[in-house]
């Protein structure tokens, strides 16, 4: 037969088996022809596809990888969440097109493969339970299949994704690597390698046997850029174990099959490093500087040269040239063209000189706000910096915080004179800075247009003539006098109120305009009629505290701020000296607070934990002073919970005693009371009044006709409890169980309550004064505790009610502590009684802070006299009462 007609006869044949396989290609029949047109359909339009899509879209992940020499290689890239999102089209489709295979070709050989790779899609788009889900499909319904093992390999990388390390090593041993018949081709091999690889040197830390792993696992591995990536990681982990002659050759394998120029050039990096290992330390590392001097020189490095400048610096770390390092550290970020990564960790290395060997927190913070800056999300580096700049963040704002207001005090303190002199000083020393900094500025311009020009021998650098050393700031008086003036240099000028380095924060408390010689486009409060005054130095006077109320505020928030301070110095930058240094400062200026028992403790754990006898005394400071405290407890050993169960009793007992007396229920009030004076508990209180409490047991004694009762404790309270407000009255009640009682007076009941009105000269209104002075100030309060709200809440709601309808008026908020239990707004001033009163009935009509304090608070006005009395003395809640009283509101 010639071939002409056997060509016709195998056409033939084969056309009659492919439309035999077409009659009988239902899903539910399995036959010879059926199996044949499964088998053949679904691999060619299905899964060849989606298998193709899938090596793909995941070697297009891996190329986008780009090592920084920062940490060890990533062979296997899995990628950032960014890179992820963007990934998750591909994988669908992959998703899709097996789904379509399964649905379609239910008899086909190829329904396990598309399992498998349907679990590596929802791998790679991190959805771990529908990946699992997936391959256990492959395990439990596919038992004989060559892909289970592949199965539990994926399953082992899907735990360790989801933190489950232990549990994915187990799965390793359990299901692959002690199993004989566990069969893995040959690129499922490799990749087994890598992962083992991994776990030696991120779990165990053993480079020893990362190297022996990755050795006997290279032949397996596939793919150039792999195969190439597995060098450099053998050179690293080399490295680390001193073998710099195996290193080498490790690198010099990465250059020659490199498939991209940034590997080669990071391989370069790393041998010039490894060449001063090879030199032992020693200083003749002339040849890595001529290396590295041919890299810097080289055309085609030019968008390198910041990584060159980064590893000279790293050179000269190794020998502690910190002062060179910092300046090849600078040169980097001048030269660095596109690579947001590698200028971020210069900003980073030079913060973590100035952080770890000048622990200089203010040139620290600096450098680390621009590598947070500068650093992407995606970045390994991003958390640990993007933290480190909000801790140093925090610790300038205190500082700056502390330095500000004490200036602002001591510029209060001047005669008037004295301070338009030192004013006019500062305005000099202002203008002239502005005029430094613009040349700075300039010269910096020029210097980034000259970068190509840059030599190693190189002039001065930005930052390379800081004095790296610091002073303590508490020891340095001048820094007091020209507080002002180095806040301003950093950031321009500034309202006094919470949250001042906030770009978006809400619109100004008063009526804003543009200060003459201030920066950039921030506005300010302006007194317009001390504007008018002092002119164009207005900024220097603003924010001088005037009132006492206002030098309060000052002082709270340096109070405030000391001991953030010191917690930051203890806890974040662990800097225990700088703590007690700190805490101490906070004892030494302000009297018993709550900052300063918080102080106190903080010193003694120091204390404590030094074994220093110091602890002794402040231990003893606290359980004298501050017996009912978790401070207290916590020193004795006790638990808090105990003092909150007992504090929960007291407030049940204490408040029983009052109501049960005030409803004429004498037996009960007796009964309360008895039970108060018999728990050592509650008599400890420093809340407990006891004059009142023999004063109310007596008088419910007398309704019950106990009369000597009622004299004993009537008596007791005048001789021994003689500062108690109830002196009077019980002195009263004595007189007329002596010489009888007056006639009964009419008693005044109230229209709206049909309760006994408390007459104006009640004890607890000692002090107050109905009247507003003329001239006197007003202010408007709100006494709210603080568990109910959230302070930046109250702030932003009351900002933004003054925004709205007094904008006009310069009104000051501050928000004071009181009695470590309520927020107390502050705000002011209005010029007259009926001003305050229309302001509290406007802001209780005001939807967004009435929702606030609705039920939960009081919102009064208050004249300065009064203010006075009530916050000085402690004693608002004598004056919430007084308000509503006698003043009728």
């Amino acid at each position: 037969m010639n071939a002409l007609a056997r060509y016709c006869k195998l056409t033939h044949f084969l056309s009659i088996i492919v439309l035999l396989s077409l009659l009988s290609c239902s899903k539910e029949k399995d036959t010879i022809a059926t199996r044949l047109y499964h088998n053949t359909t679904s691999y060619f339009n299905g899964y060849y596809n989606a298998d193709f899509l899938f090596d793909e879209a995941i070697l297009g992940l891996e190329e986008q990888y780009e090592h920084a020499n920062q940490g060890f290689m990533q062979v296997v890239y899995y990628g950032t969440e960014t890179e992820l999102q963007s990934l998750i089209p591909d994988m669908e489709a992959v998703i899709k097109k097996n789904d379509a295979v399964m649905f379609k070709h239910p008899n086909g050989n190829w329904i396990d493969d598309c399992r498998l790779l349907n679990g590596k899609a929802w791998f790679y788009q991190q959805e771990y339970r529908k990946a699992l889900k997936n391959l256990r499909v492959v395990i439990d319904s596919f038992p004989d299949s060559d892909r289970v093992a592949e199965a539990w390999f994926w399953i082992a990388q899907t735990q360790y994704r989801q933190d489950q390390k232990q549990i994915a090593q187990d799965i390793l041993q359990e299901h692959i690597m002690n199993v004989d018949t566990a069969y893995l081709n040959d690129e499922v091999t490799g990749e087994l390698g890598l992962f083992l690889t991994r776990l030696a040197i991120e779990e165990e830390k053993n480079y020893d046997k990362a190297i022996k792993l990755l050795e006997a696992y290279l032949p397996y591995i596939k793919g150039r850029l792999r195969i190439a990536r597995s060098h450099y990681l053998l050179g690293q982990l080399y490295g680390e174990i001193d073998a710099y002659s195996k290193a080498l050759e490790q690198f010099d394998i990465v250059l020659k099959m490199a498939p991209n120029y940034d590997l080669a050039f990071s391989a370069k990096m790393k041998m010039a490093r490894l060449y001063v290992g090879i030199q032992n330390d020693s200083d003749d590392d002339e040849e890595v500087y001529k290396y590295l001097t041919r890299l810097l020189n080289d055309e085609k490095n030019l968008e390198y040269r910041d990584q060159i400048y980064y590893e000279m610096a790293m050179l000269e770390l190794q020998k502690k040239n910190r002062e060179q390092a910092i300046e090849y550290l600078n040169y980097a970020v001048q030269v660095s063209v596109s690579n947001q990564r590698q200028k971020a960790l210069s900003y980073y290395k030079i913060g973590q000189i100035y952080f770890n060997a000048y622990q200089n927190y203010d040139k620290a913070q600096a450098y680390y706000d621009s590598a947070a800056t500068s650093i992407t999300p995606n970045a390994p580096e991003y958390k640990e910096i993007t933290s480190l700049a909000s801790t140093l963040r925090e610790y300038i704002t205190y500082k700056r915080t502390i330095h500000y207001q004490d200036s602002m005090l001591y510029l209060a303190s001047l005669p008037e004179a004295e301070l338009d002199t030192l004013v006019a000083q500062l305005a000099r020393a202002e203008a002239e800075r502005k005029r430094e900094e613009q040349r700075r500025k300039m010269e910096e311009m020029n210097s980034i247009r000259n970068s190509n020009n840059l030599n190693m021998a190189g002039g001065q650098t930005p930052g390379s003539n800081n004095n790296p050393g610091g002073k303590w700031y508490f020891d340095n008086e001048v820094a007091i006098a020209n507080g002002r003036l180095s806040f301003q240099q950093q950031w321009g000028t500034r309202s006094n109120e919470d949250n001042w380095r906030r770009s978006n924060k809400s619109t100004s408390l008063a009526a804003t305009t543009a200060v003459p010689g201030s920066e950039g486009s921030e506005e300010a409060e302006v007194d317009s009629t001390l504007l008018a005054e002092v002119g164009e130095n207005y900024q220097y006077y603003k924010d001088i505290p005037k009132t006492e109320e206002e030098k309060a505020a000052a002082m709270q928030l340096i109070e405030e701020s000391l001991f953030k301070l010191g917690q930051l110095y203890a806890q974040k930058l662990n800097e225990p000296d700088s703590a007690v240094k700190t805490y101490e400062t906070l004892l030494s200026r302000f009297d018993e607070t709550e900052y300063t028992l918080l102080a106190r403790y903080a010193l003694y754990q120091i204390y404590f934990e030094r074994k220093d006898p110091r602890f002794d005394p402040i231990k003893d400071h606290i359980l004298e002073q501050h017996p009912r405290t978790i401070y207290a407890y916590l020193i004795q050993g006790k638990d808090p919970n105990d003092l909150k169960e007992t504090e929960a009793d007291f407030e049940y007992v204490y408040n029983g005693l009052f109501e049960s007396y005030a409803n004429g229920e004498y037996e009960t009030c007796v009964g309360f009371s008895n039970f108060l004076l018999s728990q050592e508990r509650f008599l400890s209180n420093p809340e407990i009044d006891m004059g009142r409490l023999y004063y109310i047991r007596g008088m419910a004694m007398g309704y019950l006709g106990d009369e000597d009762s009622l004299r004993k404790y009537l008596e007791l309270v005048v001789h021994d409890y003689s500062e108690s407000p109830v002196v009077p009255w019980a002195q009263q009640t004595l007189t007329y169980m002596t010489e009888g009682l007056p006639p009964e007076p009419v008693a005044v009941v109230s229209e709206a309550t049909g309760e006994p009105e408390i007459a104006a000269d009640d004890p607890r209104f000692e002090g107050f004064s109905a009247e507003v002075a003329s001239g006197e100030k007003v202010y408007v309060i709100i006494y709210i505790p603080k568990d109910e709200v959230r302070k930046d809440a109250l702030q932003s709601s009351i900002s933004n009610f003054n925004s709205k309808f007094h904008d006009s008026k310069r009104l000051r908020v501050n928000i004071f502590l009181y009695q470590s239990t309520h927020f107390l707004p502050y705000i002011g001033n209005f010029d007259a009684e009926a001003d305050g009163e229309s302001y509290v009935r406007g802001i209780l009509n005001f939807p967004e802070v009435a929702d606030l304090i609705r039920g939960r608070g009081e919102v009064m006005y208050i004249s300065h006299n009064n203010f006075k009395v009530a916050y000085g003395q402690r004693r608002m809640e004598d004056y919430l009462l007084f308000y509503r009283e006698v003043m009728g509101k």
